[in-house]
């Protein structure tokens, strides 16, 4: 895969002389600052905060919700905010009307489309020594009852990674002010149906998953059926769609990412059925 200028996409010759880049030697090198500027971004830090607010006004409440708030916190909380931090990050190009001054550059909109995907890891990296920071502490203080295995761990930093890549969806497929918000309680009333079928199953197809039971008072009463493994493989297979998705959008090869997106949707079908109790 390599960079196609904005002459060559005209039907014109590239410069003499030139020699292509591959796509994703250029996407990485904007990666990098792409990542620091979505963990930089105020809404993201506002997420943040929250998310340590309330995983500290909570961690004492016992042990249920000290294995919740490690295990799930950061779904609600820092995931919902990197969502739309990295949607604003993506779209500023449309906001600003700096299109026009962009178009010339090697790097062209799937390249951006893809450093976008991989600056998704930034966010979710810090998630990563969030909750493992947050881990320890609580073990230190002794205050799980059962403690949370790696995959009930693990669950926290992928759909952080998931919603930065959702935002980036968005932002390629409908990048409109009030989209992303749509889109948003969309996925906030899609998983409060699934929490609401019949037996309760159907909440881990959802996106934000809490383990622990609740009952009366902030006791320990177990953990609900499934598989937290299969969950996982579930979250990493929605993590590739939406990446996918995003960059079908941009794609010269629409065939291969669609062929791509099939495959990762299939593992999301298995994968979501495998987990159920």
């Amino acid at each position: 895969m390599t960079v196609v200028l904005p002459q060559q996409r005209a039907g014109l010759p590239a410069p003499e002389g030139f020699s292509p880049v591959p796509s994703l030697r250029v996407a990485a090198a904007l990666a990098v600052p792409e990542a620091w500027r979505i963990v930089r971004h105020p809404v993201a830090l506002a997420g943040l905060t929250l998310h340590l607010v309330v995983f500290a006004s909570l961690a004492d409440n016992g042990p249920r919700d000290a294995f919740d708030v490690n295990s799930t916190g950061s779904t609600f909380f820092y995931g919902v905010f990197v969502y739309f931090a990295v949607n604003l990050v993506a779209t500023r190009t449309r906001r600003s009307r700096s299109g026009e001054l962009l178009a010339p550059l090697a790097a062209g909109e799937h390249e951006r489309t893809l450093a976008l995907c991989l600056a998704s890891v930034g966010p979710t990296l810090l998630n990563i020594v969030v909750t493992a920071a947050g881990y320890l502490m609580l073990e230190l203080r002794g205050l799980f009852e059962v403690h949370p295995t790696f995959w009930h761990l693990a669950q926290g930093p992928l759909t952080v990674l998931g919603a930065a890549l959702l935002g980036v969806m968005v932002a390629r497929w409908s990048p409109y002010p009030g989209m992303a918000l749509v889109v948003m309680v969309a996925m906030f009333a899609w998983n409060i149906w699934l929490s609401n079928d019949g037996n309760g199953d159907g909440g881990l197809l959802g996106t934000y998953v809490s383990w622990a039971v609740y009952g009366p008072g902030t006791a320990w009463y177990g953990l609900y059926p499934g598989s937290p493994a299969w969950h996982v493989a579930y979250l990493a297979s929605l993590c590739a769609m939406a990446a996918a998705g995003a960059v079908l959008r941009t794609t010269p090869h629409r065939w291969r990412v669609l062929c791509l997106g099939a495959g990762f949707t299939a593992c999301a079908v298995a994968t979501g059925w495998a987990q159920l109790p």
